[in-house]
């Protein structure tokens, strides 16, 4: 039998709170990343809703009464986002809304086949422990990010059927880790000199 029961649960839930506040300010990141979606009434992602109770816990924050890890297209471990899967799930967005530095974790993004224009903002550069990418069949247009040749984890990188111009970004040779990296781009010059991964 616990002698200090009370005790014993108050350091539980001191524990569990560092975990709780991240898994908050995740949910939140990707509530901001939602409001800029064009189509921010799409179905699929009608789950995106973080639901709070009036009361709020140690650290001020409002209780929850959802996760993001319960989210269409999101995965967790731990309690922080890891995965985000959104193919082909009629997204119609720009990417440098995507607030990258919010998911210290997130190691698998897959977001092809939707809408997404613009550039591929260098603020993906962040996200270090990123292992699969993939952009591809969106309407993305402009250079690729040489930031993306932060990404020293990455071993699988598709960024094929989109509107890019120019060359592949000689960073991008960087990525010793690199197994998957289709070229078929019309747009795009590739420069085997400045692609070379080891």
């Amino acid at each position: 039998m616990l002698k200090y029961p009370t005790f014993a649960f108050f350091f539980f839930f001191i524990c569990l709170e560092p975990t709780a506040s991240a898994s908050f300010a995740e949910a939140t990141a990707l509530l901001k990343w939602k409001a800029s979606i064009i189509n921010k009434n799409n179905s699929k992602l009608k789950s995106w809703n973080l639901e709070t109770k009036n009361s709020t816990n140690f650290s001020g924050h409002p209780k929850a009464s959802s996760s993001p890890c319960n989210w269409f297209g999101v995965s967790c471990i731990d309690g922080s986002v890891n995965r985000l899967n959104l193919t082909n799930a009629s997204i119609h967005a720009f990417l440098y809304e995507f607030p990258f530095s919010s998911f210290p974790n997130l190691a698998y993004i897959d977001l092809s086949v939707n809408r997404l224009f613009g550039t591929i903002p260098p603020q993906i550069g962040k996200l270090s422990n990123l292992v699969y990418l993939n952009l591809s069949t969106n309407q993305f247009r402009g250079t690729v990010s040489p930031q993306i040749g932060k990404l020293s984890k990455l071993d699988y990188l598709d960024l094929s059927a989109n509107q890019f111009t120019g060359t592949i970004p000689s960073e991008i040779g960087q990525l010793s880790n690199l197994k998957f990296l289709p070229l078929l781009q019309a747009h795009m010059v590739i420069s085997l000199q400045n692609l070379r991964i080891q």
